[in-house]
């Protein structure tokens, strides 16, 4: 099992937090379910919309460095960058 640290900006905030699991696909699915409680990041009904849509990204592996994953997204007019970094 890995280590994932999530690097989430969006609208106007900068949310990180951390998840174990085998995969990134698999650290995303537990970012998302979680993303959906986490009353520091916008409203409810943003919160749903960004885990749902971030959810069916495929994920980007970042040239020129290890372990490294992108994926982005809109949730009505607001712009996501999700980073996402195995860090053990």
């Amino acid at each position: 099992m890995l280590l994932f640290t999530f690097v989430l900006e969006f609208s106007g905030g900068t949310y990180i937090s951390q998840f174990g699991a085998c995969t990134a696909r698999g650290a995303l699915t537990l970012y998302a379910s979680e993303l959906v409680r986490n009353n520091a990041v916008s409203t409810l009904s943003a919160r749903k919309h960004l885990a749902d849509a971030l959810s069916a990204e495929k994920l980007v592996r970042l040239d020129g460095v290890r372990s490294v994953w992108c994926c982005s997204t809109l949730v009505g007019r607001k712009f996501a960058l999700l980073n996402i970094v195995a860090t053990a």
